[in-house]
């Protein structure tokens, strides 16, 4: 366990995650190729549309070894539709390795996951990737790294450029050490470099002394200070979170991937070092020898079910029963087999201990968040909540007798994904999702799954429901029923929350007709009253009953009670709203805003950057379908735009 580390790599789009982690997989020697992602070979992009769109749809986990460390690399997906990806991700690794592109700089995105992990509180390294690239700008890199971010950034890899200043080496600023790619820097230059190093190393050492008593006194006396001695010092900082530690290099030439794999291992928790926050919050976590639990983080159907396990205490064994830690009176399943994984490849293992990722194949019946432990000692861990779609469309098969088979595909790839919802509505299946994108994809894998064509329809928003005020509704149903008049009653309470959450039920009434009630009332939640689901509110069932032959009756009751609570509450009607962030030349940055202004744009910022113009800002999202054709008109394919949710707000 101590020499365990498990980092996931995050980035925006484009940024080279996927790339630098088919180097990773090479130099460790876990695959004797370097995939490409541009040519549809890359091993951690193994889905079939990932290939064919060149982008990583879904997260895969590798296991691999460095010196007498093993490794579990997690690559999660960059495109902000697939955000349910890396927030399920987050909850089962240790750090994370972000990726920033050289010539672009830290991107929206990169914004978005690095607010993420300060969130679940992981430490992070930095990888400034592209130094190859015409345009690549380290030093402006570094200081957004450090602003932007707003972090103690600290160089730990520095590049070297050569007399013509094109990248042509990499010094590591701990131990003064060089790699220079081709032949050997011209003489006159050496001393440059040995300053650019000794600049860097003697910042290492400032920063180890603002958080480290025996290098400041070190410092104060004039002593040098061994590299092992810095390294502890600067790793005590940084999984404090005081620090940042910026590598650099070129994952595409294989530059700098050695140094950052040892960063991982010298800067990364093990086991032992992981702060009890979060699924390792539980009692024993970390412990061998303890009952066994583990997180379900991932389900996905490929060929057959896959559930993704982190091993959080005890050891799990193949052929033992374990159970589901959310529901009571479980039924225990047997552990067929144990995998360890290497993207879509897997080795057969008896066990695993703690901090371990497993695939136990086959269906369970396991979900995402679900915790999954040993019977005789049931325990709970902590679930992530996922964002509730905001677009929809309908998938229509041809023919009638083809429904059944699409809406078994997408319902298994709704499994996979905590942020797709799917119903059926006899002869076309409704399908929600988070953007444009992911609707797409999800078509794309429905069909080949089925093995069916269909007919997509535009993409519509998804709107939501909530109230003005409180409010209290009440009503009965009645009905002759073997020639007697039987009634049913029900009344509800509502009320505006703020937050802008989904709607939650509180069941206050008892009785033998209130499972009823509940089960019709949830299901309300979802679809709502006019047009949407039920949002930013709180409905409390306060009492349900009637005769004794009224049980079907209930859900009468129940749904007219409810709607006379909302009508009485002033019911609000929301669209779903949402940022953007729009990269443009600078010469088309006029037409650009006047094309957010037409669709109700609010833009709150038009700044100069190295990419041109950037424009930030917020739009209804009814307005903003179809956008990314437009801005390329505009821009003559040269514009950039990262669109992601941004709640609610009534509709105009």
């Amino acid at each position: 366990m101590d020499r365990l580390r498990t980092f996931g790599i995050v980035a925006h789009i484009d940024a080279g995650k996927t790339t630098l982690t088919e180097r990773i997989l090479f130099d460790t020697g876990a695959q004797s190729w370097v995939g490409s992602v541009d040519d549809g070979t890359a091993a951690m992009d193994f889905m079939p549309a990932e290939r064919t769109r060149g982008i990583s749809i879904t997260s895969a986990a590798s296991r691999v070894a460095w010196g007498k460390h093993t490794l579990q690399v997690v690559d999660t997906p960059g495109h902000v539709d697939f955000v349910a990806e890396v927030a399920r991700c987050l909850r089962v690794i240790d750090g994370v390795v972000v990726v920033v592109d050289a010539v672009r700089g830290v991107e929206s995105q990169t914004r978005a996951v690095w607010q993420q992990t300060v969130s679940a509180g992981l430490p992070k390294l930095v990888f400034v990737n592209k130094l190859d690239r015409p345009g690549a700008d380290y030093k402006a890199v570094f200081r957004e790294v450090g602003e932007e971010l707003d972090c103690t950034a600290v160089e730990l890899v520095v590049p070297l450029l050569d007399e013509g200043g094109k990248f042509a080496g990499l010094g590591e600023a701990l131990t003064g050490s060089v790699q220079w790619f081709e032949g050997q820097p011209d003489q006159a230059l050496v001393p440059k470099l040995q300053a650019e190093l000794r600049a860097a190393h003697e910042r290492l050492v400032e920063v180890a002394a603002d958080h480290d008593d025996d290098v400041m006194a070190a410092v104060v006396a004039g002593d040098t200070l061994a590299p092992d001695q810095l390294r502890a010092a600067l790793r005590r900082a940084f999984l404090a979170g005081n620090l940042v530690p910026v590598l650099a290099g070129a994952a595409l030439y294989n530059r700098g991937v050695d140094w950052l794999l040892d960063a991982v291992v010298a800067f990364f928790p093990g086991v032992a070092d992981l702060p009890a926050r979060g699924v390792w919050s539980v009692k024993g976590a970390g412990n061998a020898s303890g009952a066994f639990c583990g997180f379900v983080f991932k389900v996905q159907h490929f060929n057959e079910v896959w559930n993704y396990v982190r091993v959080v205490r005890g050891r799990v064994v193949a052929g033992a029963e374990v159970i589901r830690g959310q529901r009571q009176q479980a039924t225990a399943v047997v552990v067929p087999e144990l995998w360890s994984m290497r993207a879509d490849h897997h080795d057969v293992v008896a066990s695993a201990g703690p901090g371990e990722i497993v695939v136990v194949p086959g269906d369970l019946g396991w979900r995402t968040g679900d915790t999954v432990c040993d019977p005789a000692e049931p325990v709970v861990l902590p679930s992530p909540k996922f964002p509730a779609p905001v677009l929809a469309v309908t998938f229509e098969p041809e023919r009638a007798e083809q429904v059944g088979a699409v809406y078994a595909a997408v319902r298994d790839l709704a499994i996979d994904d905590p942020t797709l919802r799917v119903a059926r509505e006899y002869d076309r299946i409704v399908v929600r999702g988070m953007g444009e994108l992911h609707l797409e994809i999800v078509a794309d894998m429905a069909r080949l799954r089925a093995g069916i064509i269909f007919r997509v329809s535009k993409p519509w928003v998804d709107r939501r429901e909530t109230l003005s005020r409180a409010a209290v509704g009440s009503a009965e149903a009645h009905a002759l029923i073997a020639g007697v008049k039987q009634v049913a009653r029900c009344e509800v309470v509502v009320e505006p929350v703020a937050g802008g959450d989904p709607a939650t039920l509180h069941v206050e009434a008892e009785g033998l007709m209130v499972a009823v009630a509940e089960a019709d009332l949830r299901a309300r939640l979802l679809t709502g009253v006019r047009v949407g689901a039920l949002h930013g509110m709180r409905l409390r069932l306060v009492d349900v009953g009637g005769d004794a032959e009224a049980e079907a009756l209930v859900e009468q009751a129940a749904a007219k009670a409810l709607e006379d609570a909302v009508s009485r509450a002033g019911l609000v009607e929301l669209e779903p709203w949402v940022s953007f962030e729009v990269l443009a030349p600078a010469a088309s940055s006029a037409a650009v805003l006047a094309d957010l202004g037409s669709r109700g744009g609010e833009v709150a910022n038009l700044a100069a950057g190295r990419m041109g113009a950037r424009l930030t800002g917020r739009a209804p999202l009814a307005r903003m379908i179809g956008y990314v054709t437009r801005l390329r008109s505009i821009t003559k394919g040269l514009g950039q735009v990262v669109i992601r949710p941004a709640g609610f707000a009534p509709t105009a």
